[in-house]
């Protein structure tokens, strides 16, 4: 039919997409939904029609035919060891879903970025809204290719008229399943401490993500949102509610090498410019998105009290055991070094 709504989700199957495929299969905005994933999904819904693609290595353009709107879910999840494997996962897939978006006639395209985008940086304004310039932290690759795919996003809505791209700039996510680094430094699992740091904590339920997700779909969002629950914590209030930090609290050049070490060893899944995201403030508001329909259920304290509620030992990929090794070697280098400085002297 021609004025039947269909939504397009690449990567269906993620994390994201699970939470986002019932609230579209709920939504009486939306006839179908068009799933495109490299593995089954684990949840079905009434009107998903689904179909196992690979988004780098297929023509996705016959599967779009007749979409109304694509969400672009297909993205690799970073920090990883390969930085030109991330790279091409992200910044090409995203290419590529735009390329097909033009050549079957699609006009509304929406991917999910992070806060992360803006930096961490001391002269941050508390909060950032939209119209702050992006500037990752140097060396941050996951924050430097969301820039590179809202980029590309930006220079396809202005290439044809009516064209509408949505980029939703999500502070860290937690909730059942939420596994990313950022996700562990937001509720108190982060691989290093930094000394005299007390930034301030900002998360999203993934439910709130999702819903930002669905309402991007029925309602044309052009530009940059941020996806945060209202406000922040104070670092204290927000370590009041979680587990007690193990890790001993380190200088930052000396957090630096810790992570540097156990990056360059595998022993760790944190690259060493993830230390500036460990000091500064980088906390967003959500007013341009709440004026747009959307309203968060969950506030900062209610999300980080579910996500620490029942502690998953999977959500941190490394370990109490390799972050002490690895933390040893770092120190062990360091006082070498010293010594033979103090020798040469």
């Amino acid at each position: 039919m021609a004025d039947e709504i269909v939504v397009a989700v690449a990567g269906v199957s993620g994390f994201l997409g699970q939470r986002l495929l019932p609230l579209l299969d709920a939504s009486p905005h939306v006839d179908r939904i068009v799933g495109l994933d490299i593995r089954d999904p684990a949840r079905r819904a009434r009107k998903l029609e689904f179909h196992r693609v690979d988004v780098l290595g297929t023509d996705l353009t016959p599967y779009l035919r007749d979409v109304s709107s694509i969400v672009h879910l297909a993205a690799a999840i970073g920090p990883l060891p390969d930085d030109e494997l991330f790279t091409r996962v992200n910044v090409e897939g995203t290419r590529r879903v735009l390329g097909a978006a033009t050549a079957a006639g699609v006009t509304k395209v929406v991917r999910p970025s992070s806060t992360a985008v803006y930096g961490a940086w001391a002269n941050n304004p508390v909060p950032i809204t939209e119209d702050a310039p992006l500037r990752p932290s140097p060396g941050y690759l996951p924050a430097i290719v969301d820039g590179e795919c809202e980029r590309l996003l930006a220079e396809w809505a202005s290439a044809a008229p009516g064209r509408t791209a949505t980029r939703l700039r999500i502070a860290p996510i937690v909730g059942v399943g939420a596994r990313s680094l950022f996700t562990a430094v937001a509720t108190g699992r982060a691989p290093v401490r930094v000394r005299g740091a007390s930034p301030p904590v900002q998360v999203v339920h993934v439910d709130d993500a999702a819903a930002a997700l669905e309402l991007s779909t029925s309602v044309d969002l052009d530009g940059a949102y941020n996806v945060a629950a209202d406000g922040w914590l104070a670092y204290e209030d927000a370590g009041a509610l979680l587990p007690r930090a193990r890790m001993p609290a380190l200088p930052a050049q000396l957090a630096t090498r810790v992570l540097a070490v156990s990056w360059a060893t595998g022993l760790g899944d944190a690259p060493p410019a993830l230390v500036p995201y460990l000091v500064h403030p980088w906390v967003v508001a959500n007013d341009r998105l709440k004026l747009a329909g959307w309203k968060p259920r969950h506030s900062n304290d209610e999300a980080l009290l579910l996500a620490s509620g029942a502690p998953d030992p999977s959500l941190v990929p490394w370990v109490a055991g390799a972050a002490a090794v690895t933390a040893g070697a770092a120190l062990g280098t360091w006082w070498l070094t010293r010594r033979r400085g103090h020798r040469g002297r």
